[in-house]
This record gives C-alpha cells, sequence and structure tokens, in this order.
C-alpha cells in the first residue's frame, strides 16, 4: 500500500475523484442547456465524470484499482442521492446507469490489458527461445553450449538467488552426470556428481520426461539428495530430442516462486531446444572423433609410405645408380652411343631419385618428427624460394616444441596454405609470422598475390571447390582452433590459424 500511495498515479486518481465530488455537491441542480427537452440535469453529467478517474484507476492500477476508485465513487454519490436530491428515483438510477458503465469500462480496459500482458509474454518468450538459440549455435563444443544456456535460461527468469544445474544421461541411459552449474557450490558439484535415473527430483524426470516443479523441495518426500539447505522450489525440465530424454536441466528457485502456465510451456520449449542443441554437438563431437581417427589413419599411412619410398625405394635407385657408375669405370670399351646412354640413364636415375625424396619429404618430412615445427617450416620456405617465391619467416615468442599432433595440424595448415599460394595465387612474396604465446600458437600466412572473393560461410567452401580451405578449418577445429581467411580479388590473401596448446 506504501509503494502505491508514492506513486503520481495515485495522486491523479485521488485528485480526480476529489474534484469529481466538489463539483458534484457545490453546484445546484439545474439543467446542462436551457432546453426544457434536454434530459440530462447537471448533476447527471457530474455523476458520469465519476467515469473518468474510475477509467484512470484501472489504467494505472488494474481491474482492483478500478474497482476500489468505482466504490469510493460511489460512496461519494450516495449521500446525494438519499439526501439532497429533490428526485431520489432519478438521481438513484442515474447512479445505477453510472457504476454499470463504469464496471464496463473496468472491465473492458481489463480484457484489453490482459491482452496485451499476453503479448507481452509471447513476446518475450519468444525473445527467450531466440536468446538461447543464439547461445546454442555460437559454438558446437558441449560443454561450451551447456554453459551459456544455462546462463542464459537463469538470465531470462530474472528471478533472484536463481541457480541451476545441467545433467546429462551416460551412455548407458543408467546415471545423470553433472555437466554445467550456476550459483551452486562445489560441495553440490561432489554430492550430486551422479545421480542415478529414478531417484530423486532429477531421476525421476529423466525416467517420465515431463516438466516437475516442486514448491517446496526440502520437505518433498522424492528429493531424496540435495545439498542446498536453504528452502527453495524446483523446476525440473527434461532435455528432449524427439522422445528421447538426453538430460535434465535442474532450478532451484526461491521458496516463493510460483510458476504460471506459460512458464511451464517456455521451460519445456527450451528443453526441447536443449535437447537439440545436445544431440546436435554430441553428433559433431563424434564426427571429429571420426575424422580424428580418420586423419591420425592417414597419417600414419603417410609416415608409412615416406618411409618406405626412403628406406627401399630410393635406397634400390642409388644402388642402381652406383652399379652404373661402377660400369662406366670398369674398363670394358664402351661404344660411344653406349656412354651417352649411360649418362642419360644416370640422369633419369639421379631425377627420380629426387622426386622420391620430395615425394617422400611431402608425404611426411622427417625433419618434424626430428627437429620439430619450426624447422619444418624453414624448410616450407626453402622450397618457396626455390620456386621463384620471396619468403619470410617470422618468429615471435621463445622457440619451443609442441606436441606432435599440434605440430602436425599447423604445419599441414601452413603447407596447404603455401600451396595454395604456388598454385593460385600468383604471388611474388609470402610471409608467415609464427607468435608462440603462453597457452596458445597463432600462424599467419600472408601473400601479396590475386586474392579471391571468400564466401560468407565456411560451408560454401565446399560448393566452389576450394575443398582444401576446407580441410585446413577441419584441422584447425580438430585442436579447438579457429582459422579465418581474408582476401579480395587482387589484394592477396591472409590466412590466420589460432589454437590452444
Amino acid at each position: 500500500m506504501k509503494g502505491i500511495t508514492r506513486t503520481r498515479h495515485f495522486w491523479i486518481v485521488t485528485a480526480m475523484l476529489a474534484f469529481s465530488a466538489c463539483l458534484h455537491y457545490s453546484t445546484p441542480q439545474a439543467r446542462l442547456l436551457a432546453l426544457s427537452s434536454f434530459p440530462l440535469t447537471r448533476h447527471a453529467v457530474e455523476r458520469i465524470i465519476f467515469i473518468l478517474p474510475v477509467a484512470g484507476a484501472a489504467f494505472a492500477f488494474g481491474q482492483v484499482g478500478g474497482l476500489v476508485a468505482l466504490g469510493i465513487a460511489v460512496l461519494a454519490m450516495l449521500p446525494r442521492v438519499f439526501f439532497l436530491s429533490p428526485s431520489p428515483m432519478d438521481a438513484l438510477i442515474e447512479t445505477v446507469g453510472v457504476v454499470v458503465v463504469s464496471y464496463l469500462v473496468v472491465w473492458m480496459i481489463e480484457v484489453q490489458e490482459r491482452e496485451k500482458r499476453l503479448r507481452q509474454k509471447a513476446i518475450e518468450e519468444l525473445e527467450t527461445i531466440n536468446a538461447i538459440a543464439v547461445a546454442v549455435s555460437q559454438s558446437l563444443d558441449l560443454d561450451a553450449i551447456l554453459n551459456r544456456s544455462l546462463a542464459k535460461v537463469l538470465e531470462v527468469i530474472d528471478v533472484l538467488e536463481a541457480k541451476g544445474a545441467i545433467f546429462l544421461l551416460d551412455t548407458g541411459g543408467r546415471k545423470l552426470r553433472l555437466r554445467a552449474k550456476q550459483g551452486l557450490s562445489s560441495t553440490f558439484a561432489e554430492q550430486e556428481a551422479e545421480i542415478p535415473v529414478g531417484e530423486c527430483l532429477c531421476g525421476q524426470v529423466a525416467r517420465s520426461g515431463e516438466v516437475l516443479f516442486v514448491g517446496d523441495a526440502l520437505s518433498d518426500p522424492r528429493h531424496t539428495s540435495c545439498a542446498e539447505s536453504e528452502p527453495h522450489s524446483h523446476m525440473c525440465v527434461p532435455l528432449k530430442f524427439g522422445d528421447r530424454v538426453l538430460g535434465v536441466i535442474n532450478l532451484y528457485l526461491p521458496a516463493k516462486y510460483q510458476p504460471v502456465l506459460e512458464d511451464w510451456r517456455l521451460f519445456a520449449s527450451l528443453g526441447n531446444q536443449l535437447g537439440v542443441a545436445v544431440e546436435n554437438a554430441r553428433l559433431y563431437e563424434n564426427m571429429r572423433f571420426y575424422v580424428r581417427q580418420i586423419t591420425r589413419a592417414q597419417e600414419d599411412e603417410r609416415k608409412r609410405i615416406a618411409r618406405e619410398l626412403h628406406d627401399d625405394t630410393a635406397q634400390a635407385l642409388i644402388d642402381l645408380s652406383r652399379r652404373l657408375d661402377a660400369l662406366s669405370v670398369s674398363g670394358e670399351p664402351l661404344s660411344e652411343s653406349g656412354v651417352q646412354r649411360l649418362a642419360e640413364v644416370q640422369g633419369l636415375i639421379e631425377r627420380i631419385l629426387q622426386g622420391v625424396r620430395r615425394f617422400s619429404r611431402d608425404l611426411r618430412p622427417s625433419v618434424l618428427d626430428d627437429l620439430g615445427l619450426l624447422p619444418a617450416l624453414e624448410g616450407l620456405m626453402a622450397e618457396m624460394e626455390e620456386k621463384g617465391v620471396e619468403t619470410e619467416l617470422k618468429i615471435l615468442g621463445d622457440r619451443r616444441r609442441l606436441s606432435p599432433e599440434v605440430e602436425l595440424v599447423l604445419f599441414r595448415i601452413v603447407q596447404e596454405a603455401l600451396n595454395n599460394v604456388r598454385r593460385h595465387a600468383g604471388a611474388s612474396r609470402v610471409v608467415t609470422v609464427v607468435a608462440l604465446e603462453e597457452g596458445r600458437v597463432s600462424i599467419t600466412v600472408v601473400d601479396n598475390g590475386q586474392g579471391f572473393a571468400v564466401p560468407d560461410r565456411t560451408g560454401d567452401l565446399v560448393t566452389t571447390g576450394k575443398l582444401g580451405l576446407v580441410g585446413m578449418h577441419e584441422r584447425a577445429r580438430l585442436l579447438g582452433g579457429t582459422l579465418t581467411v581474408q582476401s579480395a580479388l587482387g589484394e592477396g590473401t591472409t590466412v590466420a590459424v589460432n589454437v590452444p596448446v
């Protein structure tokens, strides 16, 4: 009540009621117009004026406020009806008419405001769902999706002291495992790291697949485990993909929180949306696992072929070249044409040997395994110099070895970028910058070639035939990193990869 009396609208409505009452009692009764046929007296008009503060109260304070103002207006009009009016019956009829019209006005205003609230609620629900959609679309990393989505859900609930946790079913579908939490203690993470399906509130929701709300969680017999001792309510929402339950989002809300029907629908929609996001993230994780396994198998096969080329084919060519050398110095006379043919064969063997060595180096340079990424990059830059392209390699930070997987992926990305420069860019100069930072490594390859129009989406690279760039993107993602390509026609190309180490 104190809050209402401090508002401007309260005093405006009060002033309107007081003014209407003063006007009602301070003026003599007379016809509004000097016509005997005009039916309304001045007091009838003044009674009609009482509708204005009633309508104002209904707009400012809702249906209850309008009815309270109507009651005050009736109390203000009744003394005139029974004690002062020369025509009490007419005055009573006029008063009843004003009351009926005022009630209809209050009812119409309430209907309008209710529709307005429903529209606003629908807009808020759409905004909430859109905010969650944006949150889950910013990443395909499952943990990032869950933490970002949980934070957004708590934000849109806009309830003080709201906390939350997300549990996902394990592969066997028997236990819920904690994957994300907001506002909850470390004790909670220890005690409720796993919840068997069917136990406690979350486990029952995982089994039933239905939204569950419990107003007093601590006194509910189904609530068998909880690390939060303060009184609170629970809203448990299943994360569903189709008919399958993938997990549960458990919201810890104040004990006085009471959801309305729209809240139930909103939470169910959010659960379905998060379920789709979880399924997509799991599919992406599986895809990344298979891609990583395929990539490792490819690299193992490259390594094997490179070793066989170096140990078998190259050695056989060297042995053949030596035998030819021995034949030429054996003392046995050879014709001039025979000497010439022998020299041609030796030259052919030498070129084949160089090609085999180059092919072996491209498949898997031994310097990468023996000395590391930086010497291997220096070798790539030397090859570019041999092909007539001016190069520069800049190393920022302390030179150090990285894990074999990181070094291999970064080497392949730079190798593909330089191959693109050599084959397509028509560049005369390329600069490679390696920045070794604490916890991260970034490599940038910049050329002054002809450039190209970069598609807006990575997926469009496939349709445009730029599969090498697609492979570079995928390799960067295998390490949890990012790859960006900036280019324009006639302005060269910049390829930048940034990965955590």
